[in-house]
């Protein structure tokens, strides 16, 4: 068995774990628990599909689509599992009065963190190789990016904070198409594996461009005293279970500048592959145009401006 397939039966193992001592403790309810139960499940199922496959070594049935997939899975795996064990303990541990119950909840969110560092050493291990796009930097941004966008969703929805002035409509719009877009492509590169990958430039600098503009438009709608709403003064926040209506906006705007961050340094990472693959391709060519070497030589010479290529990614 490779240190990979290691890492996850460790992860398929404190996944479940986790799973046994929630449902012993009697479930989670509400939104909140549904959405930890369902990282927990999807990391664990996924992680067991993989290993199956593996394994059993299908992977040739599934031709170029297995390529991205495993490290396209684990990537979301992690922020699954580490988005449940932040919020997990806030909601379920905290307030729990029933001793046992609380040190099944406690034992259960212990092991939500250790399968949390499983998955990021499996993610981080597998970027340390990055033998496929979803591997590298520009593949994690991408999954990072719509994970992100899920998260805002969460929290401009409940309550409803997108009603009203156009331009804040219009910053609902953004995250949507923005969303849509990046899960589409994750979709194309898993399924077909393409080779170029400029068109992912165009889009991710044309989704910095409107997350620029909704991060502008936001905040000034939603704290300008122009635009009033008591629902959403910070004097509306009385403690209770998470974030209040206040909160929620301003975690909105956070995450927005976080993945105006993230979808700018996706354009750069982009942009500084296709630079080293020009540079690498107008290398090769010289060599061929101007070196009187043996073929033999010349290949060699070849896969040393490949690897140095390659180490720029």
């Amino acid at each position: 068995m490779t240190f990979l397939n290691c890492i996850r039966v460790v992860s398929l193992a404190f996944s479940c774990v986790t799973l046994g001592l929630v449902a012993h403790a009697g479930g989670l309810e509400g939104g909140v628990g549904l959405w930890c139960m369902f990282c927990w499940t999807v990391s664990f199922t996924g992680t067991l599909l993989v290993l199956v496959v593996e394994t059993l070594n299908l992977t040739e049935y599934f031709q170029s689509f297995w390529v991205n997939f495993p490290s396209t899975f684990f990537s979301n795996a992690a922020l699954l599992c580490l988005f449940a064990s932040i919020i997990f303990p806030k909601n379920f541990i905290v307030d729990q009065q029933n001793y046992d119950v609380h040190n099944h909840l406690v034992a259960a969110g212990i092991f939500s963190c250790l399968a949390t560092l499983a998955y990021l050493l499996e993610a981080w291990y597998s970027w340390v190789e990055a033998k496929c796009f979803m591997a590298t930097t520009q593949g994690r941004l991408l999954v990072c990016q719509t994970y992100v966008a899920g998260i805002i969703f969460v929290f401009i929805s409940s309550p409803v904070s997108y009603n009203g002035q156009a331009a804040v409509k219009w910053c609902m719009a953004v995250y949507c198409i923005c969303f849509i877009c990046s899960v589409a492509s994750i979709i194309k590169i898993v399924i077909w594996n393409p080779k170029e990958l400029g068109w992912l430039t165009i889009l991710n600098l044309c989704a910095a461009v409107m997350y620029l503009s909704a991060a502008i438009i936001w905040p000034v709608f939603k704290f300008n005293s122009h635009y009033p709403s008591e629902i959403y003064l910070p004097q509306s926040c009385q403690g209770g279970v998470g974030l209040c209506p206040w909160g929620r906006l301003v975690a909105v705007t956070v995450l927005t500048a976080f993945n105006l961050l993230l979808y700018s340094l996706n354009v750069y990472f982009l942009c500084s592959s296709a630079s080293a693959n020009e540079h690498y391709t107008v290398l090769v060519n010289e060599i061929q145009q101007h070196s009187s070497v043996p073929n033999t030589q010349l290949l060699g010479n070849d896969r040393r401006n490949l690897r140095s290529y390659q180490s720029l990614n």
